[in-house]
């Protein structure tokens, strides 16, 4: 059920659910209908309408079951969920993509799994792509030698490697739900609001480490990860453009003195390799987004300044400790994947 026996609940909620929509009523639809079925009890579902145009009290189903929370413009899924955060009242928060099908048994794995791991923070469930065979979605994130993610799993059928639980560097935030007062030990805010979208669930997690908590996959009952159409050349452009300068900046602003002088040059030559292969193939929107991280950090080399005093002042586990639970680095072949937004094009899982 969504919420306690009484249609105003006597006590506060065990899960907030928190949705930001933006366009796709029909997603959006199926998506709070597929909430109805969970066996969580004690839940309640917000929904941030992200400055759409689309008349969303209509087009759900009882309006008992959810809240509306409405903004005059599209923060991105920085901003949507910050300001979503605001009005949840659960001892734990989900965010869950609109474009997701729920498990009635999803809820309430996760949420069991913070009550019986006090020292985990973050988890994220295992999901499929229906528009790819029903391959896996990303199985959390490893950090790698060369500062990029390791997406695992990502387009890989489900096995037993999949059906077991594992500390991750980074959850992915289409269904990441996180204790909510963890968010007050990690600087006070969910997402940075620059970063718009794209990397800002990688930050969250890689401050959750650095204060002493873990992230973990969990094999829940998968839910379904519809996923829009195939993006445009232009959104692909944006995507890379935002997830490049955000992880840049997030690398820069979190990561130990030591740990910069291991990782950076190896991220920015492989950085400025991408670069140097988008100009010789005219590839210009690629060659900018590229360029485009690097100077984004340099104009705002106060912010990381400010945010590395932050860092200092929330830290309570080593690099060292927690890249020994999360550091895995494949083949090259990845990120050059990778720094070309082809990622979905890379099918070979090259750990065990």
């Amino acid at each position: 059920m969504i919420f306690s026996e009484s249609s105003e609940m006597d006590c506060e909620p065990i899960v907030s659910i928190l949705i930001v929509h933006y366009k796709g009523l029909h997603q959006l639809r199926a998506c709070v209908s597929s909430l109805q079925s969970t066996k969580q009890p004690g839940i309640e579902v917000l929904i941030v309408d992200n400055g759409s145009s689309e008349n969303i009290a209509d087009a759900l189903p009882d309006p008992n079951l959810w809240k509306l929370i409405p903004s005059d413009r599209n923060l991105g899924f920085a901003g949507g969920n910050n300001l979503g955060l605001n009005h949840c009242k659960g001892k734990y928060v989900l965010l869950l993509n609109d474009d997701t099908i729920a498990n009635p048994e999803f809820v309430s794995t996760l949420s069991r799994y913070l009550d019986d791991h006090p020292n985990v923070g973050i988890v994220q469930g295992k999901m499929l792509l229906p528009r790819f065979e029903d391959t896996l979605d990303v199985c959390g994130s490893f950090l790698t030698a060369f500062g990029l993610p390791y997406h695992y799993g990502y387009y890989k059928p489900d096995g037993p490697k999949y059906q077991r639980n594992y500390p991750v560097f980074s959850a992915k935030g289409a269904c990441l739900m996180f204790r909510r007062d963890l968010v007050s030990q990690l600087g006070g805010f969910l997402f940075d609001e620059d970063f718009f979208c794209y990397y800002e669930e990688a930050d969250f997690c890689h401050r959750a480490w650095l204060a002493g908590y873990e992230v973990h996959f969990v094999a829940s009952p998968p839910i379904q990860h519809l996923m829009g159409g195939t993006a445009g050349e232009s959104q692909s452009v944006f995507v890379l453009r935002h997830y490049l300068r955000n992880m840049t900046f997030s690398l820069l602003s979190n990561l130990s003195f030591a740990s910069r002088l291991r990782i950076l040059p190896l991220f920015f030559s492989t950085l400025i390799a991408s670069a140097f292969a988008a100009a010789l193939t005219l590839k210009r929107a690629q060659l900018v987004a590229h360029l485009g991280a690097i100077a984004y950090s340099i104009a705002h080399y106060g912010k990381i300044m400010k945010r590395r005093r932050l860092i200092r002042k929330i830290r309570r586990q080593t690099d060292r400790a927690i890249f020994t639970k999360v550091l895995r680095t494949p083949r090259i072949e990845y990120f050059l994947k990778t720094l070309t937004g082809k990622l979905n094009q890379y099918k070979d899982d090259p750990l065990p």
